[in-house]
């Protein structure tokens, strides 16, 4: 039938024509933000999903911050240890001069001066340049260090090693038996430094490992996040441009619809 007043293919043009526009503003959007869920009314239980896991990689970004604040710790008693450990070398040479017996008063007093100097900054070292941020962990008066090392609150400890300053009072012997007792103490106490680098070694590389596996862990969350949310953008462009001929065509039957009533005025002449 033919009527003026319903027309039902322009109707049915119009129909296609506003399902055509709105396919065609969810591709633009895609295109436009590079994701295939940008809000929740795209794809809600996707969107809740992605929202946890954005959260994650804010989690695993923070972990990795504090261990490699700590490192940073672990790093500058390791640098004190070790400018001890080359100061405890030249202390035990200057005591073995002091076993010279042949020294005259003047030579042994000027090498006990220098002898009592290392001591003293041997000790400066581990109560003053060992320290970083407020903490000291190879002086006197640390403590162990915790460190959040996964997104659940999980904790890794570094070992405080504690080590108590040389007294400058031990190393000016006025013979050989003093002086062989001087060499006992630094021996003892090169242990203990020895002992302390190598229990920072191996925690400042167990902190090192941590950071590496966080970040890779943080790298395959987004990987994942991405594989959730981004649009194809190879796809979503094929299907714009099919969208606009859609669209045109649609325009076009449109105008092709509205033009039929116009075939009915050729009946009354």
């Amino acid at each position: 039938m033919t009527s003026i007043n319903t027309n039902a293919g322009a109707i049915l043009a119009q129909k296609f024509l506003r399902s055509t526009t709105a396919d065609m503003q969810v591709t633009q959007n895609r295109v436009s933000s590079g994701l295939r869920v940008s809000t929740v009314t795209d794809d809600a239980s996707s969107f809740a999903v992605a929202a946890g896991i954005r959260g994650d990689i804010k989690a695993y970004t923070a972990v990795a911050a504090a261990l490699q604040g700590s490192t940073v710790a672990i790093s500058v008693a390791i640098s004190a240890g070790e400018m001890v450990a080359k100061r405890i070398g030249d202390l035990k040479a200057k005591t073995i001069q002091l076993f010279d017996t042949s020294l005259s008063t003047a030579s042994r007093a000027s090498y006990i001066v220098d002898a009592r100097s290392i001591a003293s900054e041997i000790s400066s070292y581990l109560d003053q340049h060992a320290k970083y941020n407020g903490r000291n962990l190879i002086g006197v008066g640390g403590s162990d260090m915790t460190v959040v090392s996964a997104i659940d609150g999980s904790a890794l400890v570094v070992r405080d090693n504690e080590i108590f300053g040389l007294d400058p009072d031990d190393f000016e012997p006025e013979n050989h038996v003093q002086a062989e007792a001087s060499l006992g103490i630094l021996a003892n106490f090169k242990r203990q430094v020895d002992g302390a680098l190598a229990n920072l070694g191996s925690d400042l590389n167990r902190v090192k490992a941590q950071i590496e596996f966080v970040k890779q862990t943080e790298e395959t969350v987004r990987i994942g996040l991405g594989a959730l949310v981004d649009a194809d953008l190879a796809k979503e462009s094929a299907t714009l441009t099919a969208l606009q001929v859609r669209q045109q065509l649609g325009v076009q039957a449109i105008g092709i619809a509205n033009s039929a009533p116009q075939t009915l005025l050729g009946l009354f002449r």
